[in-house]
């Protein structure tokens, strides 16, 4: 049997990008000769047969080196922090709790926890890795080293999907369509897609915005939803709820714009879903945005609404343009399919391996 380096997640649900991260890299482990679990403190019942309880973890020797996917305080990282183990910490940001303070404090508290846990972690670590720049940098600042960006990576096979025909007749008639992937949480400033609906619709009449992603802060939702019904947008905005991916590589054909406000991201997943599937991105220019689209797509760092509206107009209706902005995405989405980041990560397993034994 193979030497163990397994891998901690805080929750274990399908289509959530750290799982697909953590099980993505559990197939690499094993196809390179390692024995890899993946544990988690909560375990969606469909990924039972390929997640366990982290309560079941137990050392095979003193010292021993695990990954560590690090995002929220957890009683996960406390457990971990008890036993004798030395981690690769895999660095997805943790969401600044000011954001949810108002909305959610308690998921505020975890958030917090998250920041001191992660401070607790440093002197344990043998190899910090961030999923952006902008993640490494922060890692920087809190004194860990080494450190290195390993980004997430694109599956290519879970984009080939048929799409729904279901879906694709629903929306006929609707265009333009703007779409945002992501939870529905303050960080994420879904009200200004809200109002830049509200501005956009002024030239077209029928625009309409997509918003998927599961309601993360319950409190913000509601508000969303109110905020579009106070401004006349209760039909025009849609709130998928948690997809299946068949149904979000839909979403992503049918779209016309990706449009993202947020300003708060550690990485930003579905940037590089667009890149890979044509769909030409404007986006805030905040935290890890623009090194994740690496001089691609449109970037802008204010946020004034009817400004924004005209030029959606040209991104929507200027072909030449669009197909320019396309082809340079699909170029900088190569540096996300497997077997860049793959070469990437044997590179740091070693260096990780080689920290520990020393």
């Amino acid at each position: 049997m193979g030497k163990p380096v397994h891998q901690f997640i805080v929750g274990a649900s399908p289509g959530d990008a750290i799982t697909d991260y953590a099980l993505l890299l559990q197939r690499w482990l094993r196809e390179d000769g390692f024995r890899s679990e993946v544990f988690a403190e909560s375990v969606d019942p469909d990924l039972a047969k390929e997640v366990h309880t982290y309560l079941r973890y137990r050392p095979s020797h003193p010292g021993e080196m695990v990954i560590l996917h690090h995002s929220i305080g957890t009683a996960l990282v406390d457990g971990l922090l008890s036993l004798d183990v030395r981690f690769l910490l895999v660095y997805h940001n943790v969401t600044p709790p000011e954001f949810l303070l108002d909305t959610d404090p308690v998921l505020a508290g975890q958030l917090l926890k998250g920041q001191e846990q992660l401070a607790l972690l440093r002197e344990r670590t043998v190899l910090g890795l961030a999923a952006s720049p902008y993640n490494e940098a922060e890692l920087k600042r809190m004194g860990f080293a080494p450190t290195g960006v390993l980004p997430n990576m694109l599956d290519e096979s879970q984009y080939k999907l048929d799409s729904n025909p279901d879906l694709l007749a629903h929306y006929r008639g609707k265009e333009p369509l703007l779409l945002f992937v992501g939870r529905l949480a303050p960080n994420k400033r879904q009200e200004d897609l809200i109002k830049l609906l509200h501005y956009y619709r002024r030239i077209e009449p029928s625009a309409h915005l997509l918003l998927v992603g599961t309601p993360w802060v319950p409190a913000y939702a509601d508000w969303l939803q109110e905020m579009a019904q106070e401004l006349g947008l209760g039909e025009a905005v849609v709130f998928t709820g948690h997809v299946s991916q068949r149904d979000m590589v839909t979403y992503y054909r049918l779209a016309d714009l990706y449009v993202s406000m947020s300003e708060h991201e550690g990485f930003g997943k579905p940037l590089i879903e667009s890149m890979c599937l044509g769909l030409p991105v404007l986006a805030y220019a905040g935290t890890a945005v623009p090194g994740t689209m690496g001089g691609s797509g449109v970037l802008f760092r204010e946020k004034r609404h009817e400004a924004l509206a005209e030029l959606v107009d040209i991104l929507v209706k200027d072909n030449a343009l669009r197909q320019r902005i396309i082809a340079r995405q699909r170029e900088r989405a190569k540096a996300f399919l497997e077997p860049e980041v793959r070469r990437m990560w044997r590179v740091f397993l070693r260096e990780a391996s080689d920290a520990k034994a020393s």
